[in-house]
Formats: C-alpha cells, structure tokens, sequence
C-alpha cells in the first residue's frame, strides 16, 4: 500500500512537469552578437526577453519587435546601443551606435578603412561609452634641408605630422606654418644654428671741461689728453639653413677702459683783440693764449701775420721740409711735448707754438721781424 500511494505521487509530478514542457518554447536569442537559447512559456518577444532577465534600452534594437508573438524555434536578436565619445579630425561629439565592435561601428557612421582610429578596431564595445578619435589622412610636404618630404598623417597639428615624417625639429628651428593641418599644405622648416664671434671695439673717451678763472674766454687749455679705451665684444652668430642671418651681443668684456681728457676753459673776460676773433677758430684759441701770457693786441697781430704765411692756421698744414701744422714746427714730433695730439689739435699745436716763440724770440713781433728779414724763424 505505500509503496503504492509513492508511485502515484511520482507519476503525478512526472505528469506535471510533462505538462510545463509541453506549453514552454525554445527560443534562439542573439545578444550583441552572442548566441544562447532559452526556455519560456511567454507568448511574445517583449516576454521571452523578460524571461531572459534582459531589459531593453532607448538606444537598443530588438527585432522582431517587442510585441511580435513567438513560437518553438523563434529568432531574436537584441542589439544594444552603445554611446561613442567621438572626436574627428579634432571636433567632438557624441553618438549612439548598434554594433558589436569598433570596426563595424565606423561602418555604421560612414567611415572607411582609410581612418587614422585611436583603438584596434577589433575592439569589441562594451556596455560603457567607449571614446575614440578619428583623424582624416592628409598629405603635407615638408621643405627641409634641401629636399621635399611628403608624408601622409593623421596630424592633426603640425608637430605630429613632423614625427609621422620622421623628422627631426631643432629647439631654435623655424617653422612656417603651426597649429592644425590641411590637406595638401606644404611647410617649410629652416634649420638654425649658431656660432661665437669675436671683435675688438674702440670705447671713445670723454671730454671734462673745468672753467678756468686764471684765463681769458675762448682760452681753452687740455691739461690732460683723452685716451681710448677698447673692449672685446662677443657674438652670437645666427646661421639659417647654414647662411648668415644676423647676430646678437652675448657679453662685452672689458680690456682697458677710456681716459677722459681734461680741457681747463677760461672764464675770464677777454680784451677786445679776443673778443674780435671769429669764435671756435684758431685764431681765437690763440687770441686768448696771447692775452693770458700778458700780450696785447700788437703781439696778437704780429702772431696772426707769421702763421698766416707759415700755414695758413691750417693744422695739418705740411711742408717737403718735414715742418708740421700752425706754427710750422720742424720735426712736426716736437709738438707731441704740448700733447699727444698733436697732429690734429690746434689748442695743444699753438700751445707749443708760443712756447717756442717766447723761448727763441720772446715774442711774436720780435719772430714775425725775424721771418721778414731770413723767410724763416
């Protein structure tokens, strides 16, 4: 008896689940690509989805569609939309997409095979937003060293097109064009390079002017002769594409520094014989030599008729002789004793003309006599 009522139970659960069996479906679901099959006893797609514990998104594509009714056998295919972080040739935007992996996802947006993409494009594309970028290829052409480097690159700036060339850019090298690239650009590159130079510079020395009570206006007296000093001036000499293109100071450095020459300058009333020479001559630097020996105008014009035949107050007037400048000094090197420039100034030649003349003659009278007399003195 029991194991009679245990065999009825039995056939009742058998029967039971022979029931459920016979009212269920088997149905093939392809989900992104990927194949199962499950059991169901839901009456449509939406249903048999359910059973499947898959929801279905805005951005998803179920076909049939969710209302369609299934049966035994029935294909579904579900195809979630997958969010792509897109950035093309440098623009960013977002889509949506149906696709299994990258390389079928640019199919869908229109892209060919002819794209620079930043990931394999055998990436499969997972639930999350998946980012890429795409760059067009452009051609540029490179002008450097000489020759013409064509290249094809994504870019898409001007640097990255340079490394895509496999080129070399130099810290200080010139460019002719940066930023983003275009299709069909030809940029020049200038190599520059650089080189020291050296050079001597004369420093030109200053002129101090102390007023001088103890001697007439217009009476100017150098008591100390200038010097020029020097420096050596170091360049830096910039070379484009190996042709001089200019320089630069990189330091000065100092070898001897300038001497100021020192010009004592009277500041005492001249007489009227002064005073009526032509200012800034010769003549009136002389005039004022005169009166500050104590000469009067007699002496003064006894000393403008002696020069006047000797040279003309010409400094750089030269005799066959060997004589030299105003006073005609002969050795014109005599001079040097009243200053070192002696060749050119008319103070310092003057200067040493009185003094020769007060020494040999005691004045310019008694000198202007004797030039008449011999045509010398």
């Amino acid at each position: 008896m029991k194991f009679s009522l245990y065999g009825l139970v039995l056939a009742g659960l058998l029967a039971g689940t022979a029931a459920w069996a016979g009212s269920g479906k088997t149905v093939d679901l392809r989900v992104d690509g990927q194949d199962r099959s499950i059991h169901t006893t839901a009456s449509d797609v939406r249903g048999a989805l359910a059973a499947a514990h898959l929801s279905v998104g805005d951005h998803d594509i179920v076909a049939p569609d969710l209302t369609s009714g299934i049966s035994d056998g029935s294909h579904i295919v579900l195809r979630r939309g997958h969010l792509l972080h897109l950035r093309v040739n440098g623009q960013a935007k977002d889509v949506w997409v149906n696709a299994d992996s990258v390389d079928e996802a640019l199919s869908q947006l229109g892209f060919t095979r002819g794209e620079f993409v930043s990931v394999s494009r055998s990436k499969r594309l997972d639930a999350g937003a998946t980012s890429l970028s795409i760059d067009t290829p452009k051609r540029v052409t490179f002008l450097v060293d000489g020759k013409k480097v064509p290249v094809l690159t994504a870019g898409p700036t001007v640097y990255q097109a340079i490394g895509d060339a496999g080129l070399y850019l130099g810290p200080k090298d010139r460019l002719s064009a940066k930023g983003t690239i275009r299709d069909g650009q030809v940029i020049r590159i200038q190599r520059v390079s650089y080189k020291q130079g050296v050079e001597q510079h004369v420093v030109p020395f200053a002129t101090v002017q102390q007023a001088d009570p103890s001697n007439y206006v217009g009476t100017n007296t150098v008591v100390r002769s200038g010097r020029a000093g020097s420096n050596k001036v170091i360049y830096q000499l910039i070379y484009v594409d190996g042709r001089y293109a200019g320089r630069a100071v990189l330091r000065t450095v100092p070898i001897s520094a300038p001497v100021s020459q020192i010009t004592k300058v009277g500041s005492k009333p001249a007489p009227a014989f002064v005073q009526s020479v032509a200012p800034g001559s010769a003549q009136q630097i002389a005039a004022g030599m005169v009166a500050a020996r104590g000469w009067g105008g007699d002496q003064f014009s006894c000393l403008v008729s002696l020069w006047t035949k000797e040279s003309g107050w010409r400094t750089d007037a030269a005799n066959p002789s060997g004589a030299y400048g105003i006073p005609q000094a002969l050795p014109g090197s005599k001079m040097s004793a009243a200053g070192a420039d002696w060749q050119t100034s008319a103070s310092t030649q003057i200067t040493w003309g009185l003094g020769y003349i007060a020494g040999v003659y005691g004045t310019p009278c008694a000198a202007w006599a004797h030039s008449q007399a011999t045509n010398w003195y």
